[in-house]
């Protein structure tokens, strides 16, 4: 069984190098958001995240900070560039629908739903999925600070929850 978690967690500091991000939603953690899923870190079928546990599934490539009811989205939860540079996209058109209970609404091609996608000067990427429709306050090729509102927490797309998904992507290669 693949158990290399300590490695990995302690691995990924020094290769991250300078890149450093900001804590990317306008909340209390703990308080009025918590982590609700972490990345995969277990290539095999099961799933652990950074520090083996179970706070994660399988294949989840990214982190989700969630709101405790959901009714907390209604008031409007900022959501921050974790880091500045140039938006690269954006989608702001898809409604804000759980994917709870029977015949969900098809969410095939759009699962992350409404989202920001930033490229950082060092070749990063950050994505944010599933900000709430009509949210967004960014556009491609808009340049953005660390700590800037970029849109809301939403549930559009395939989720079952008001959340922030982010996910970091190293050293984009001419895309």
């Amino acid at each position: 069984m693949w158990r290399n978690c300590a490695f990995l967690s302690l691995a990924a500091s020094p290769a991250a190098g300078n890149f450093l991000l900001q804590f990317p939603v306008d909340c209390t953690l703990g308080e009025t958001c918590y982590t609700q899923h972490f990345v995969d870190h277990d290539p095999t079928a099961a799933a652990s995240n950074f520090r083996c546990g179970p706070l994660t599934y399988d294949g989840h490539k990214g982190t989700d900070f969630a709101l405790p009811k959901l009714a907390d989205q209604a008031t409007g939860v900022n959501v921050l560039a974790a880091a500045g540079s140039t938006v690269l996209g954006t989608r702001n058109s898809l409604d804000d629908v759980l994917q709870v209970g029977p015949n969900p609404p098809d969410a095939a091609n759009r699962e992350y739903g409404n989202g920001v996608v930033i490229r950082h000067i060092d070749g990063f990427e950050t994505q944010y999925c599933h900000l709430a429709k009509g949210s967004i306050t960014v556009k491609s090729g808009d340049l953005v600070t660390a700590g800037q509102v970029i849109g809301q927490i939403g549930f559009s797309g395939q989720t079952q929850f008001p959340h922030l998904h982010i996910s970091v992507r190293p050293k984009w290669r001419g895309r």
